[in-house]
């Protein structure tokens, strides 16, 4: 009995060092090399510049903005409405501030 545990597992850590030293499948993407024959069209400054350009232009959505729809036009409120609305509830008591 002990014999053949021994022979299963030889065979295993030989089946297992068998597997680690195949050559990657290159069907799954395994081992993949990068295109080494592209050639950029762009500097890295103009693709920055874009990039800090389309931020501002709010092409791109980062922080809390990001799950946005771009198809609803629903963007929240402005600083200055969220402390007029602020100012109004003070005023009609609804938040009291205690000094």
């Amino acid at each position: 009995m002990k014999a053949f545990a021994t022979i299963i597992a030889s065979a295993a850590l030989a089946l297992s060092t068998a597997a680690q030293a195949a050559p990657p499948d290159t069907i799954s993407g395994e081992g993949y090399q990068a295109d080494i024959s592209f050639v950029s069209t762009k500097t890295r400054a103009e693709v920055k510049a874009e990039t800090i350009a389309a931020l501002r232009r709010g092409d791109i959505l980062t922080g809390e903005l990001y799950p946005l729809d771009f198809a609803s036009p629903i963007r929240g409120k402005t600083r200055a409405q969220v402390k007029a609305e602020l100012a109004l509830a003070i005023r009609n008591g609804e938040i009291r501030i205690e000094q």
